[in-house]
């Protein structure tokens, strides 16, 4: 048996290296989080005026983790990524190494990936081709020192020169293209932007764009928003960190237009930004940083044996990148009574293991190849609020306070969801010294001491001290006479929100009511509840052979861009992935969706049908693999989808298993309000009703089968004609 794992081990690693040596992959890295520029001389230019160049706390983590997925998941040589971080990163090292490594050396049929993360900005063109005469630019580590920004128009003639030579280019852009400031509650929320460099250049060059000439081109948003940061086990990007979370979880062979799908809905459910994916369908249909063509992966999941480190204990080749976690059980391929629990991640692709059963006296030898028997799921991130606290008389400055606003011509806000404000005070701040007479204020009341008490805190919820760093804080107002509250995600407003599938804010709750606290505790339960559906990871494996797909039930339409029209009817359905014709084992289909306003709908089966009808492809009887599977199944087909406001971002989930659940109110709630019903059977539906209820539980009490997969569609609804179709 270890003879035959190291023989296959053996084989493998001559399969990817040559694979690798056929097809030469480079990249280029940048992560910027220092822009003091403190280790740089001083350039011969004056940096640009009007600038605020704000360290970043992510864009470091993004490129060290982009690295590791091209060498672990993409085949790429350590030695074929350039990396630059921080002030490595200068204009001249940046476009050196644009020239050098990836321009000068591309070859027909390479792979070139160029990853930036940091900050963007704009610089003025008169003789730009585009309307706002503005010039889309990533910002060198130098920009402090006085060195320009990098155009795209610059970094455009150099991609086109890799395109000439007839490489493949993957280009990814984790950075803001706009000049505005944060927006919403809390201005200090990190964005990924710098004002704008107003020193005009003249530069008409019109070089064609890359994404028509072959490249695929993924980027954070779009050229006129922002791109934010956010906290996970550290600080990332967040397009970086949906992205990384995709790659890392598809099969090799996965489209890109797919992973970036699965990376929008990932994204939708943290932040209100909207990614972008340009290039021709080829470009599209292949895989992120590949080509098209390659063997098909049965399961992305490689483990083997590194070294015995005593004791029963090992070190192994699987970590984050594989979809392990500690408390996953492995075992030997076909040998049940064999197995081993992991005890610890100790690197992006590395982990430890212990032996559990004593029966097997000799060790395993290096290259001894294994495969997961249960999966353990990894504990929710908590969910991060924030209580602000103020003088007790905040109330009473407050109300002085607006009306001196008033008497001076200023704007008060009583909704910093709705108007952004254009300037804010803090809570319990108690003048209007330097507020501009046609500014449009907020003011927040702070939290009594009372009301945080009673609220207290709930399993899975972190309070922290700074606004930045939570995911909701909770807000009070003056209203008339009466103070009202409602937990707000910072930097984000109501238009923000109709592109996220996270409310902006909850309703605002009178703090006069006796049931004040409880409603505010019911409110922030459900918001768990959404981030927990949004966070859920799958066990690893091979991608479900069939995808959810939305037909438009007037005509049939297949609906591609992911829009939905209120009053319009729609009809569910199963794709397969791809067009083949290989055996399909059968699967039990759940589908549910959670609107923006955070309700959880069970769409397939019809819950009042009970779970019937849902093992698909159907087969007459037995559980053999179906050999001319159906390329499209429809789902209830009776029953039509209406639908109805609240319009905004929802978020569809399709639940795929190999048994069935035996409890569907596990994925239907309303309200706050969690599922009811009998107490789930098994481990799968005790982790969904974990996470239905907001919180997963133990995950040390929790090993599912790894037979089960969730997939994430997002849609957007709107009003009858309200957008074009």
């Amino acid at each position: 048996m270890r003879k035959t794992a190291i023989v296959l081990t053996a084989l493998l690693a001559f399969a990817l290296n040559a694979s690798a040596q056929a097809i030469h992959r480079r990249a280029v890295i940048i992560g910027i989080n220092d822009y003091t520029a403190s280790g740089i001389p001083p350039g011969k230019k004056a940096p640009a005026p009007g600038r605020d160049w704000m360290d970043l706390g992510g864009a470091v983590n993004d490129a060290n983790k982009m690295r590791e997925l091209l060498i672990t998941r993409k085949q790429f040589a350590a030695s074929d990524i350039v990396m630059l971080v921080d002030q490595q990163a200068t204009r001249a090292a940046i476009l050196n190494a644009i020239d050098r490594h990836l321009v000068a050396r591309a070859k027909k049929g390479d792979v070139v990936v160029f990853y930036y993360s940091g900050h963007g900005s704009q610089v003025c063109n008169t003789a730009s081709d585009e309307p706002d005469r503005m010039d889309e630019s990533i910002v060198p580590a130098d920009s402090r020192r006085g060195a320009d920004d990098i155009r795209d128009k610059e970094l455009r003639r150099r991609f086109n020169s890799i395109l000439d030579r007839g490489a493949r280019l993957t280009i990814v852009l984790d950075s803001c293209h706009s000049a505005s400031g944060g927006r919403g509650y809390d201005g200090r929320l990190r964005a990924r932007s710098i004002e704008p460099d107003q020193r005009c250049v003249a530069d008409a060059a019109n070089s064609p764009l890359p994404e028509n000439r072959g490249a695929l081109v993924l980027s954070a948003t779009q050229d006129f928003d922002l791109a934010f940061e956010m906290k996970d086990d550290a600080i990332y990007g967040a397009f970086s960190w949906a992205l990384e979370r995709a790659i890392r979880d598809a099969s090799d062979d996965e489209p890109a237009s797919r992973t970036f799908l699965s990376a929008e809905a990932l994204l939708r459910g943290r932040s209100a930004q909207v990614p972008v994916i340009a290039g021709d369908d080829e470009a599209k249909r292949c895989p992120f940083a590949g080509v098209r063509g390659g063997a098909r992966s049965a399961c992305p999941l490689v483990i083997a044996v590194e070294k015995s480190l005593g004791n029963g204990e090992y070190d192994i080749s699987g970590g984050w990148v594989n979809g392990l976690t500690a408390g996953s059980e492995l075992r030997l391929p076909g040998n049940s009574g064999v197995s081993l629990e992991v005890i610890s991640l100790t690197g992006f692709s590395h982990a430890k293991a212990r032996v559990k059963t004593k029966t097997r006296a000799t060790p395993l030898e290096p290259g001894t190849l294994l495969e997961i028997a249960l999966w353990a799921p990894p504990p929710g991130a908590p969910l991060r609020v924030c209580l602000p606290r103020g003088s007790a008389d905040a109330v009473s400055l407050a109300r002085g306070m607006r009306s001196e606003a008033l008497r001076k011509g200023i704007r008060w806000i009583d909704d910093p969801t709705e108007v952004t404000p254009t300037c804010q005070l803090r809570p319990g701040d108690s003048t209007l010294d330097g507020v501009a007479p046609d500014a449009t204020l907020f003011v927040p009341l702070p939290v009594s001491t009372e009301l945080a008490a009673a609220i207290g805190s709930l399993e899975g919820v972190e309070i922290v001290e700074a606004e930045r760093n939570a995911d909701y804080v909770l807000v009070g107002r003056l209203r008339a006479d009466d103070v009202e509250y409602a937990w707000i995600r910072p930097g984000v407003t109501a238009e923000d929100s109709k592109n996220s599938a996270l409310p902006a804010r909850s309703a605002w709750i009178v703090a006069s009511r006796r049931d004040t606290a409880l409603t505010l505790r019911e409110t922030l339960t459900r918001l768990q509840r959404v981030h927990g559906w949004h966070d859920l990871e799958s066990p690893p494996g091979p991608a479900p052979r069939y995808e959810l797909a939305v037909r438009r039930r007037r005509g049939g339409a297949l609906v591609g861009d992911r829009t939905l029209i209120g009053r319009e009817r729609y009809r569910l359905s199963l794709r397969q992935r791809d067009d083949i014709s290989t055996p399909v084992l059968p699967r039990y289909f759940y589908v549910f969706v959670i609107d923006s306003n955070g309700n959880g709908v069970l769409l397939f089966p019809a819950r009042n049908r009970g779970a019937v009808e849902n093992r698909l492809p159907a087969v007459t009887r037995g559980s053999d693999p179906v050999r001319d599977p159906p390329q499209e199944i429809p789902l209830g087909i009776d029953d039509p989808i209406l639908i109805t406001e609240p319009f905004g971002v929802d978020t569809y989930f399709l639940l795929s298993t190999g048994e069935p659940l035996g409890c569907l109110s596990c994925l239907e709630w309303e309200g706050v309000r969690g599922p009811t019903g009998p107490p789930p059977r098994g481990a799968l539906a005790r982790l969904l009703v974990g996470t239905a209820m907001g919180t997963r539980g133990n995950p040390d009490e929790i090993r599912t089968p790894p037979t089960w997969s969730l997939q994430r569609v997002v849609f957007k609804s709107v009003p009858p004609g309200g957008e074009p179709r």
